[in-house]
């Protein structure tokens, strides 16, 4: 293994922890914004230095093992998030998406990383694009909805104890909060299915049956029935406000469950190390 990669990997650990409390303490005082600001530019630097050594490393896509689509995710989702904070100049996602980010970071630290033996074995770059690709997009517009969804139940709260805090005037208004958390659960929704349905046809290309009883394929599952009974309730009963954001938020719980857990306890879609 490069000797850089795990001191850019604790490097960005690091610094998405101190972006994390400067991004909640920036949700109370205004002079923490160019602190949480740059924390967060630097961590995503020290990362993407650390993603382009792991690609050096392994000369693959980074997708193979848990530590690395966590270490390739996590990087996904800060790249979207400075360029929506860039655009709107607003960093009150930054207070509930910093911290999750910091934790998986932490997480990807202890992980073991990829072993030089085991990176002859490549997935189909069809399997890549079209399961493991199009699934990640769409986790990535699940925890979109969930910023928003926490968001909302902040800003929620703050309405309901008439709280006229630094808080209230950072974070969007309910309506704003309630549309986005939707939309973004319209677009990955679709990919989820997508990302699911390929995955179908290569367990039928690769082991002739469309269905393996794995506790991985029972739980993403069930966690696609989920976002389909939200869409579902938005629609038909038009359900949206705190139920649907609670919602979101549970969504992604079970995202991480699935990933961090049951991955673990899978014996077909584990993870390699």
């Amino acid at each position: 293994m490069s000797p850089f990669l795990p001191i850019l990997m604790a490097g960005s650990a690091a610094l998405y922890t101190l972006a994390a409390v400067a991004h909640v303490f920036y949700m109370f005082r205004r002079d923490f914004d160019l602190v949480a600001r740059w924390s967060t530019r630097a961590a995503w630097l020290v990362q993407t230095l650390g993603l382009i050594a792991l690609l050096m490393h392994t000369g693959r896509a980074p997708v193979h093992t848990l530590f690395e689509f966590a270490f390739f995710f996590t990087w996904l989702m800060m790249t979207n998030y400075i360029a929506i904070e860039v655009l709107r100049d607003n960093q009150a996602a930054g207070s509930f998406l910093m911290p999750v980010i910091a934790a998986v970071q932490i997480v990807c630290v202890a992980l073991p990383k990829p072993a030089p033996e085991r990176m002859a074995a490549e997935f189909p770059i069809s399997l890549i694009g079209w399961h493991i690709g199009v699934t990640m997009l769409g986790y990535g517009f699940f925890f979109a909805s969930f910023v928003a969804g926490a968001l909302y139940l902040l800003q929620e709260r703050n309405l309901r104890l008439k709280r006229w805090g630094p808080v209230y005037y950072r974070v969007p208004s309910l309506e704003t909060l309630d549309i986005w958390g939707g939309r973004f659960v319209y677009i990955g929704f679709p990919l989820l299915t997508i990302g699911m349905l390929s995955g179908l046809f290569f367990a039928h290309v690769t082991w002739t049956t469309f269905w393996q009883a794995d506790l991985k394929v029972i739980f993403t599952m069930a966690v696609w029935l989920v976002y389909g009974g939200y869409l579902l309730m938005r629609k038909l009963w038009g359900w949206g406000g705190r139920k649907a954001a609670w919602w979101s938020v549970a969504g992604v719980v079970g995202l991480l469950i699935n990933y961090f857990v049951v991955n673990l306890l899978s014996s077909l879609h584990r993870y390699g190390v």
